[in-house]
């Protein structure tokens, strides 16, 4: 997974968190108290599951830009900055729509992140590990009191607040000894603590535990998990209260004396379930109202619709998560699907290695490139016409059209507006001495460089010509751009045959011009990769 993967996935989980709890909250809010607990524990849960599916889902979906990404990974900020550095591993994150106003370096924000989340994770382990332990000191200096089906109860003299809790192939309960000497608590305290367990609470807690740690800077996950403690304990009261397992009267009023003797004192564990969350009043007191006076009035089918609702929002919140962050860099496996692309269609030998994968970041990677790639690809289809027809008519291969993407963009350049100190000029880039050489008016008065029509039937027998001698057309691009006398002179200097061989040996015209056009010729075969 990539960085802008990871960031993007990242980003993604903690809008599905926001949206999930704000959806929960808008539920609970619209019902008010017409839905039981019991559904609205398991409405919770569904969510929870979803939430979490999707966050391991969402790196598989479809990429799909929805909208302009706020944050982008280029090869670099600009070409100049390209030509400094020219480390594809190196890149910028933009924060903005011009990556030159505000950014950082992508390997340093690569490296922030993986720091931060090895510290979080360092941080929720050790929290984790620091309560089992104390859970398991706890239950060390507890004397078992009986088994109730697959749950344990201990009586403990240390604690206060009673507790569940779950490890592999345990289910315990855990409660202070003051309580056993009273039948009546006793009884109402175990029965709410194997509730929990029947719920599931106690083993659900430790997937919230996970999202906590892992979305920590994220204030909606603490907000539901402080929700889904409250409703834990709700969906306890309610089903032994319906059930006829407690009387109401005596299951409020040893719920106060327990937050009572509770309040002020240690909490419960971060991965248990207790009968007391936070000894709040107004908790409490909402609590004992639900139990005294019951409103359920709603079934399950409204809170199945908000369900689904809720769902299709977090995917397609997941969906358009995708375009968050965009890594505009073209890594290899990217770069020989783009090849295979190109090969299915081609009549030329087109060429994928380090060099030419260099060019496509150069012009996919970096903003300028891409712009200038986009604007040749639209000003090539004015010409596609008439090039098109001349390249047909000499039976060549039709990736020729990429020549002038690597020349001139498409841009009919006069020497005036001509860049090189060649003095070339037109679609094709033509020298004077080799316009004429190839049948051009070039002089003060008249430049055939300049007609199109004339200058791509010039450009494309010029090609053949350098083909037919070296039998090559890789061999053929590179001389049209050096010269097929100084390709000829560079083959007998080192006995090479091949085109990449002389490049990397130091011998070539313009810097890159060969593997510049083959990555205009993939672009132009993947047109959606500079979209």
């Amino acid at each position: 997974m990539t960085f802008a993967q990871a960031l993007t996935a990242y980003i993604a989980l903690n809008a599905m968190v926001a949206i999930a709890y704000l959806g929960l909250k808008a539920h609970a809010f619209a019902t008010r108290g017409r839905v039981s607990a019991r559904t609205e524990l398991s409405f919770h849960y569904a969510v929870l599951t979803f939430t979490i599916g999707l966050s391991f889902a969402q790196p598989l979906m479809p990429k799909r830009e929805f909208f302009e990404p706020p944050a982008k990974v280029w090869s670099a900020a600009s070409l100049n900055e390209f030509a400094e550095s020219g480390a594809l591993r190196a890149g910028r994150l933009s924060l903005s729509m011009d990556p030159r106003e505000l950014s950082i370096g992508a390997e340093h924000a690569s490296y922030s992140m993986i720091v931060l989340v090895i510290v979080a994770l360092l941080f929720g382990a050790n929290r984790l590990v620091r309560d089992l332990r104390g859970l398991l000191r706890i239950r060390s200096r507890s004397f078992r009191l009986r088994k109730i089906g697959s749950v344990s109860i201990y009586a403990n003299d240390e604690i206060s607040v009673p507790f569940s809790h779950w490890l592999p192939f345990r289910n315990d309960v855990v409660v202070p000894t003051s309580l056993v000497q009273n039948a009546r608590d006793f009884r109402t305290v175990v029965a709410h603590e194997i509730q929990h367990h029947r719920q599931r609470d106690t083993r659900w807690v430790y997937a919230m535990y996970a999202l906590r740690v892992i979305c920590a800077p994220n204030p909606f996950i603490h907000l539901w998990n402080r929700t889904l403690s409250e409703i834990q304990e709700f969906a306890c009261d309610e089903t032994l209260v319906d059930r006829k397992r407690v009387e109401s009267r005596e299951y409020a009023r040893c719920l106060v004396e327990v937050a009572t003797t509770a309040k002020g004192r240690s909490s419960v564990p971060a991965c248990a379930a207790g009968l007391v969350f936070m000894a709040d009043r107004k908790l409490l007191k909402r609590r004992i109202e639900n139990m005294m006076n019951p409103t359920r009035t709603m079934g399950k089918v409204t809170t199945r619709l908000a369900a689904g609702l809720l769902a299709l929002a977090m995917a397609g919140a997941a969906c358009a998560s995708q375009g968050l962050v965009q890594d505009r860099r073209v890594s290899m496996a990217e770069a020989k699907r783009m090849l295979a692309t190109a090969k299915a269609s081609s009549e030329m030998p087109v060429e994928l290695n380090e060099l030419v994968l260099k060019q496509l970041n150069r012009y996919i990677g970096t903003p300028e490139g891409r712009d200038f790639m986009r604007t040749a690809l639209q000003r090539m289809e004015t010409y596609r016409a008439v090039i098109g027809t001349k390249i047909t008519e000499y039976g060549m291969p039709m990736e020729l059209l990429a020549v002038p993407i690597a020349e001139s963009g498409y841009k009919n350049m006069s020497e005036g507006e001509s860049s090189t100190s060649m003095k070339s000029a037109g679609l094709w880039q033509f020298i004077p001495s080799t316009a004429r050489a190839y049948g051009l008016h070039v002089d003060a008065k008249k430049d055939e460089r300049l007609d199109v029509d004339l200058a791509t039937d010039a450009a494309l027998r010029y090609l053949e010509s350098n083909r037919l001698r070296f039998k090559d057309w890789h061999l053929a691009i590179l001389a049209y751009n050096m010269g097929e006398n100084a390709v000829q002179k560079a083959m007998n200097a080192t006995g090479a045959k091949d085109a990449w061989s002389l490049i990397r040996a130091g011998h070539e015209g313009d810097r890159d011009y060969l593997p510049k056009v083959m990555a205009a010729m993939l672009i132009m075969k993947n047109p959606e990769s500079v979209r």
